[in-house]
């Protein structure tokens, strides 16, 4: 046996309450618990490490995943099902029947539910390392007002019934077999599940507005008719493309909304539909959008563009969703030089020579 082993309780571990009964507010209930921590019989406590050979020290889960699996155990519905099946005491084979959604951090979910358990549990600097495993700077950015805790547990509780696929009827019932806890938290449990039903892209686009632009969104009133001249520019295009470059320099990506105004509201498409020609329509601007793009960032880089349009206030919206690039996205100007652009709060911004090659560094740094 290799000499540097590590011992289960050196890292954290994921605790389940045994001693429950189906009669209780809730039955399963599981946290986290600290480095150091030993339990006794009343906790069920997973082993962390594989134990395998050349894998002694390897993590079954990641500790992201041990957050993100506590939550789908805490939730409501997990806690339905189980309680249908015991009395009082929460044996293993009870929870090995327990349908958990395989949840990695590629899924759509995984971080919103992660980073809600872990302010709900990192609130003492034992949970510190924890909490930056996440994002968060420590326990104080945990989550220890009442009223904030509760707003946590129920968008989880709404996040999560989601990913099981019920309905909200369906939700409702389940919420009313739950008599010891309170109707508010029923209440704001299931307005946290409408919160969280997905919207068609249209109602998407229609909130993207009302929110306003940021770091990662940005309007414009049109790509290529200027409307104080009254003319085709140029000089708009080239806007379009610098935006679009911001997003794929940026590690997040953006969306760049054409057809509203800076103060968001909907001007629509009408005027540039009326300089493409033939085609004034959708599959015209598209085409137009995709060539001006494409001509300046390669065809290589399509997979990081998506154009789609959408009805927002009875006029025509597009949206650019823009993936970050796995490489620096130069804009080519008139005179011919080459410029990387980034976002820096809710504008584009053009680096200089000196600050482009520290970026890159910082950004393509493997």
């Amino acid at each position: 046996m290799p000499k540097d082993i590590r011992n289960d309780y050196e890292t954290y571990r994921l605790a389940i309450r045994k001693i429950a009964s189906n009669t209780n507010e809730r039955t399963l209930i599981s946290t986290i618990i600290p480095p150091g921590s030993f339990a006794g019989n009343s906790l069920s406590v997973h082993f962390p490490f594989k134990n395998e050979p050349d894998h002694y020290n390897d993590l079954q889960f990641t500790l992201t995943e041990i957050l993100a699996l506590t939550s789908l155990l805490n939730s409501f519905f997990a806690d339905w099902i189980l309680r249908a099946r015991m009395t009082t005491n929460l044996n293993l084979f009870y929870l090995y029947q327990l349908p958990v959604p395989r949840l990695t951090e590629k899924d759509t979910a995984f971080w919103p539910i992660v980073r809600r358990a872990a302010r709900l549990i990192c609130t003492t600097p034992e949970f510190d390392d924890l909490a930056r495993e996440v994002g968060l700077k420590s326990h104080k950015d945990g989550a220890t007002d009442p009223v904030e805790r509760k707003k946590l547990r129920t968008e989880l509780d709404g996040l999560i019934a989601h990913l099981y696929g019920i309905t909200e009827e369906e939700f409702a019932y389940i919420l009313t077999t739950f008599p010891l806890v309170e109707k508010s938290v029923k209440e704001a449990t299931l307005a946290a599940y409408r919160e969280f039903t997905p919207k068609s892209a249209d109602q998407q686009v229609s909130r993207l507005i009302k929110a306003g632009e940021s770091a990662t969104v940005e309007f414009k009133s049109s790509a290529r008719w200027d409307m104080r001249e009254n003319k085709i520019s140029k000089a708009l295009e080239q806007v379009i493309v610098k935006t679009v470059a911001a997003f794929m320099n940026i590690e997040t990506g953006g969306t760049l909304l054409i057809g509203v105004d800076d103060k968001g509201n909907v001007v629509g498409l009408a005027d540039d539909y009326k300089t493409l020609g033939k085609k004034q329509n959708h599959d015209g601007y598209e085409n137009w959008l995709t060539t001006l793009l494409l001509g300046q960032f390669g065809k290589d880089c399509s997979p990081l563009i998506s154009i789609t349009f959408h009805n927002v206030d009875s006029k025509d919206v597009c949206r650019v969703a823009v993936k970050p690039s796995p490489k620096p996205a130069f804009v080519k100007e008139e005179k011919g030089d080459e410029h990387l652009y980034i976002r820096t709060g809710n504008s584009t911004r053009q680096l200089t020579t000196k600050e482009a090659i520290e970026y890159c560094k910082n950004r393509w740094h493997n």
